[in-house]
């Protein structure tokens, strides 16, 4: 079968790219429990299908890149990931995500933000526990560094339509990696 192709593009400014290294590991993200329940689940399994999305990359990018580990914990500012559950994030998407390069403690690291509604507005129906583990799978990617991917079967194709497919793609992988591969520009920003 023919190799997977990338998607990788600048994440940081016009042409530069930034990634996390053996340095960063573990990559420590702080999540805590959703205020609000999803559509048929508590909001302790929101919080749990949140973790499956995340885990899955590190379970599909471990075979390939043996220093990726995550540690989630429930609360911690200095985590390098933190992980917001809001009422509804801005422009309407469930989602928002994106990898950051912070000063930390006199050194340069990389991390992450991510927001996670529930429910799109105050009367939509809220999310299930399947959508809230793809939506989380999804804006994890952006947290690593990866852009979206309308045109494959991807983790970081956000159509819903996709939902029924897997989650992290060996297409995912091939781009992580040459991410990667890139000189990080957090490290000398």
């Amino acid at each position: 079968p023919p190799r997977p192709r990338s998607y990788l593009g600048p994440n940081y400014g016009e042409s530069g790219y930034v990634h996390v290294t053996q340095a960063d590991m573990p990559l420590r993200v702080a999540m805590g429990t959703p205020r609000s329940s999803p559509k048929y689940g508590s909001r302790e399994e929101a919080r749990n299908a949140a973790v499956e999305g995340m885990r899955r990359w590190e379970r599909a990018i471990r075979p390939h890149v043996s220093w990726f580990e995550l540690e989630i914990v429930t609360e911690n500012p200095e985590a390098a990931v933190q992980v917001e559950w809001k009422r509804r994030t801005v422009g309407g998407a469930q989602g928002r995500a994106g990898v950051t390069c912070e000063r930390f403690g006199g050194e340069w690291r990389v991390g992450g933000r991510m927001e996670i509604a529930i429910r799109e507005s105050p009367t939509s129906q809220p999310l299930t526990i399947d959508q809230i583990r793809l939506l989380v799978a999804h804006e994890f990617g952006h947290v690593l560094g990866l852009g979206h991917c309308l045109d494959c079967d991807s983790a970081m194709n956000y159509a819903w339509h996709t939902q029924d497919r897997i989650l992290v793609t060996p297409t995912d992988i091939v781009t992580f990696r040459e991410l990667l591969a890139k000189p990080n520009a957090c490290r000398s920003p």
